[in-house]
């Protein structure tokens, strides 16, 4: 009898884990269905979407609305995407370095990438996106333009900091800030988060005469035509010392104080390598890099089941399921997916089958010694334990190690291979094992289901 029950739980313990895996995979499928579509949608587009009727957009903005409405009803994870880089979907690539005699500080770094990304926001590439590299560097990567050098003309430029008046009148300009920081200002009120700006002899003058007569009036802070803020005068100012209040968090203070120093740059920023990648060049490439994925898994998935038999099946099983897992991680992560990041999935799938592999090999030679099928299972799985985790870890360190000190690509690479090592983990040392040990219990005891092996050995 208690052998029936433990036959019967096992059976369900095998459908249960065929099902969960089939759920996965499902949600991986919609996943999947996300990714990079309106990214790739966006090589269809032509100029000619600037000089859309009215008419046009308005049906555009309907339809947008039912497709926002069908998204809602789908899984929260079907909802995000996996992104798309360059290589794969087209763009331009811009590396900036500032034009200096000394080393730029973090503070002119990080007011240089946010002008950068103001200026691209404001010229309508919101998809654009801006990191810096190392000490001295800015990468600019933006989706769907073909010409480099116009992406250089439209951004390549010191960004033009202006405070004017309520009619527009200029008051002071970017080259009269010398520098804007957040603080902590105890006031009447309490404590609360100001930005100070500070102005050279100059800016102090003309800031000085401005305010003396247009108290209670506000300024427009303005950043080439992006608006930044619009303070109230309180007081004349006559040190060239101001303050921005206005109920700030630390980020929002750092924000603007960024944003005031990146039109106060005292350098222009030069373009030291550019490259542009035709948006049906990146079309292509995913889809051969999809194609042989695939055809590359298949062949994975018939030669593990012929060469392993049982233990075959169970590997296809789990590594089924470890494509799955990674795909619904890379989406909620809303992961950047690049030819490397390809070829890091590409590696870890590999190390995810030789650990199955190693798994399998111990088992073999357990059996080959006479061993049951039980205890050559549970023998194979400890002696391969600390080959496998040996190897995992330190090809996880290599990972974190290209991902701290990597840029742009090297990242992407370390990022799809160390999430897939974990994964891989996962699925080789318990969903495997789950099973194997699920066919022992269902009294699935020839040797030969499990493996070729050489000698006779024990069925029980």
């Amino acid at each position: 009898m208690k052998g029936k029950n433990t036959k019967a739980k096992s059976i369900f313990v095998f459908l249960g884990m065929l099902i969960l895996v089939a759920a996965i995979s499902g949600l991986a499928v919609l996943a999947c269905m996300g990714v990079g579509k309106e990214q790739v949608a966006k090589v269809e587009v032509t100029q000619e979407t600037k000089a859309e009727t009215e008419q046009a957009k308005e049906v555009k903005d309907e339809e947008a609305k039912e497709e926002t409405t069908e998204e809602t009803k789908l899984p929260q994870i079907a909802q995000k995407k996996i992104r798309l880089g360059l290589d794969l979907q087209g763009g331009v690539n811009i590396v900036y370095e500032p034009k200096l005699d000394r080393a730029p500080t973090a503070e002119e770094m990080s007011a240089a990438r946010l002008m950068i990304q103001k200026r691209l926001d404001a010229k309508g590439y919101t998809e654009a996106e801006v990191s810096q590299e190392g000490n001295k560097r800015i990468r600019v990567d933006i989706p769907g333009v073909d010409d480099p050098q116009k992406a250089i003309e439209e951004i390549g430029a010191a960004g033009l900091l202006r405070f004017v008046d309520m009619q527009g009148n200029e008051i002071v300009t970017g080259k009269n800030v010398q520098k804007a920081t957040p603080q902590a200002y105890n006031g009447n009120a309490g404590t609360e988060i100001v930005v100070s700006v500070e102005m050279d002899s100059e800016g102090t003058k003309l800031f000085s005469d401005f305010t003396k007569d247009h108290i209670g009036e506000q300024i427009f802070i303005l950043l080439d035509e992006t608006f930044l803020s619009a303070p109230t005068i309180q007081a004349h100012i006559q040190d060239g010392k101001g303050q921005i209040s206005g109920s700030f968090t630390i980020e929002s203070a750092q924000e603007l104080a960024d944003g005031i120093n990146a039109g106060a740059l005292p350098f222009a920023l030069e373009p030291v390598n550019s490259m542009g990648i035709g948006a049906k060049l990146g079309l292509d490439s995913l889809n051969s890099s999809l194609i042989a994925g695939l055809i590359g898994f298949i062949l994975i998935l018939i030669f593990m089941g012929v060469m392993y038999r049982g233990c075959g099946l169970a590997a296809d099983i789990a590594l089924t399921l470890y494509i799955a897992l990674l795909i619904l991680v890379l989406t909620a992560m809303e992961a950047t997916l690049t030819l490397p990041g390809i070829a890091g999935i590409l590696l870890s799938i590999g190390m995810a089958v030789d650990a199955n592999i190693i798994i399998f090999v111990r088992i073999k030679e357990e059996l080959n010694l006479g061993r049951s099928v039980r205890s050559a299972v549970d023998a194979g799985f400890q002696k391969a334990f600390s080959a496998i985790l040996d190897g995992n870890v330190t090809t996880l360190i290599a990972a974190v190690v290209l991902y701290i000190f990597g840029t742009g690509l090297i990242k992407s690479f370390a990022t799809t291979l160390g999430i897939g090592i974990v994964i891989s983990m996962f699925t080789a040392l318990v969903v495997t094992r789950i099973l194997l040990k699920a066919f022992v219990n269902m009294d699935i005891r020839k040797p030969a289901f499990y493996a070729i092996v050489k000698k006779q050995s024990k069925e029980a």
